[in-house]
């Protein structure tokens, strides 16, 4: 059996991709019949998974180990020329979208790759300077993350590996934790400001070069938002401060209470208890192993999926140094193949991170059905639906990991997951205010940054003059490398917060549309998957506000445990 590190990687020849891409458009622009096109259709699409292949093992294996001197070159290689490729990416969907047998196209996939197509359309030649330019300056702004070593308790230690003592039940190894952090950031202000605001620029210029107005509109194309606009997220985010603000306040309150604090401090939000937060009772291996189990027992598909990701090594889980930061789910289609990456610290996140990557890859396993590439993975909040509901739906199984510390575990994760919520309207938000304002200085934006999140989470206490100026988002890296995809986080989390109360009441019911929506994949829109797995829309009024009291009753419950 092939294992993960077995995978053959090889680079892409442009020039070659190139010839094979203008063949198939000419093929199929000179097809007599529907059948003909279709016929093409799909051998362009077992070429773009082998692009695809290819491209993934290349980022996987570089983000594992950012001082790899190969995988170094490679990515910058694709720096370069993922723009190319997205150019001949947009010359097979005009071909496709122009088609004389469009009606018997639509007809055998579906209206929705056409809507998907129409988002790809987008991107052109005048956008590939530019594109370039934005792709370098992510990898800059990873390697920069990546890089962290910080001096601490006589060790060296990265970022994910400084959150365990962000953690401490003690609070001056807390707050000394969380200024050791922050003065990682306060000494690369210049670099971080710089970096960013070339983005912005970079950015706006080219949105403007491929005909658009602002670049909120060209993104909000390009991440293939076909259900909503900019105007539906700031209504949603005013649902956010209205209803969602007020409980997260309380919640402090009461945590506060909990851990016998008065003045209540931004790191002091990381510790839910007095005798410290719940800890997975072992290390990899151990939540490894017993996922394995969980899965085995949840249903006969995750129990095949799991084996399957198990037996090939498809998980790099272990924080190291030169490891980017964060966790991931990607495919790696040519192996028909999910593959998870995770930064373990011994926290309550080793778990999260581990059922929540779980989520992906398991929609994305059950979607590796053969079908075309468009249709393996939904949209990005469609997708995280699948990720933040299993963290829900593998509550059954915490003991597994947590024994005595399971109520503990289930109260911070819920606590945790609703008290997000303001956090990542305030990510958007700021964006959208960033990407209205282009010609901000870095001095300004992060002084919004400091009001916005104030609007949402008027409470907050930094202890910090650095981070009191509107600095956290640095540490954001979604702000960097997918602008405007953090919104899409709230989003499912308030249908997770569905499949959690469904789950509650009718386990099985709950899980199996749950895989109705896996199994449905990206074969149809963000409002299309809620609609076939029974969730209610959180964008329209009146959702999150009849599912908090029941979230707030939840906790009520698990805290008479504790």
């Amino acid at each position: 059996m092939m294992k993960f590190n077995d995978y053959k990687y090889e680079r892409p020849n442009y020039e070659e991709d190139k010839a094979i891409v203008e063949d198939f458009i000419e093929r199929f622009n000179n097809s007599k019949s529907s059948d003909e096109q279709i016929k093409i259709m799909y051998e362009m699409d077992e070429y773009k998974k082998t692009l695809s292949t290819n491209l993934n093992l290349a980022f996987i294996r570089h983000t594992i180990n950012t001082n790899n001197e190969f995988y170094k070159k490679e990515q910058e290689f694709l720096d370069e020329y993922m723009p190319h490729y997205s150019i001949l990416d947009t010359k097979m969907y005009e071909a496709i979208n122009n088609s004389k047998f469009k009606d018997q196209l639509v007809e055998h996939f579906g209206s929705h790759l056409f809507d998907l197509i129409d988002c790809q359309l987008i991107f052109k030649e005048e956008g590939v300077p530019f594109k370039q330019k934005e792709n370098q300056l992510i990898t800059k702004y990873n390697k920069l993350i990546a890089s962290i070593q910080i001096e601490f308790d006589g060790k060296t230690l990265t970022l994910p590996q400084m959150v365990p003592y962000t953690q401490s039940k003690d609070r001056d190894i807390r707050k000394s934790a969380s200024r050791k952090i922050s003065e990682f950031f306060k000494d690369h202000e210049k670099e971080i400001d710089d970096i960013f605001d070339e983005m912005v620029h970079v950015r706006c210029d080219m949105a403007k070069a491929l005909g658009f107005d602002s670049y909120i509109e060209y993104q909000y194309k390009a991440l293939m938002r076909t259900d909503y606009n900019k105007e539906d997220v700031e209504k949603y985010r005013e649902f956010i401060r209205k209803y969602v603000t007020p409980v997260y306040l309380k919640l402090r309150e009461k945590q506060a209470k909990r851990i016998g604090i008065d003045d209540m401090k931004a790191y002091d939000t990381n510790i839910m208890f007095t005798d410290g937060n719940a800890k997975p009772h072992g290390n990899r291996d151990f939540i490894v192993e017993n996922a394995k189990k969980m899965y085995s027992e949840l249903s006969n598909e995750t129990k095949e999926f799991f084996n399957f990701m198990y037996d090939r090594q498809l998980f790099d889980l272990d924080s190291k140094n030169g490891k980017e930061s964060g966790g991931y789910c990607t495919t790696i289609e040519g192996y028909n193949s999910p593959f998870i990456f995770a930064n373990f610290n011994g926290t309550t996140g080793d778990v999260e991170v581990m059922t929540h990557e779980a989520g992906h890859a398991f929609q994305a396993y059950t979607s590796m059905d053969g079908r075309i590439i468009e249709y393996i993975w939904p949209t990005y909040e469609a997708c995280e639906i699948h990720s933040m509901s299993m963290e829900f739906l593998t509550w059954p199984w915490m003991e597994l990991f947590f024994e005595g510390e399971t109520s503990k575990f289930k109260f911070a994760h819920l606590d945790g997951a609703i008290s997000f919520i303001p956090y990542g309207a305030t990510i958007d938000h700021f964006q959208h205010y960033v990407y209205e304002n282009p010609n901000a200085t870095p001095e300004e934006r992060k002084k919004k940054y400091h009001e916005i999140e104030l609007m949402y989470r008027p409470d907050l206490d930094y202890d910090d003059e650095f981070l009191e100026k509107g600095t956290w988002w640095y540490r954001q890296g979604h702000i960097f490398d997918s602008p405007f995809y953090y919104i899409d986080y709230t989003l499912a989390q308030v249908c997770a917060f569905e499949f959690l109360l469904k789950s509650l009441k009718d386990r099985k019911e709950a899980f199996k549309d749950y895989l109705e929506i896996c199994k449905v994949g990206g074969y149809k829109s963000f409002f299309g998957l809620m609609k076939q797995g029974n969730i209610e829309n959180p964008m329209n009024d009146g959702v999150i506000e009849n599912i908090l009291p029941q979230l707030l009753d939840i906790l009520d419950e698990i805290e008479k445990d504790l």
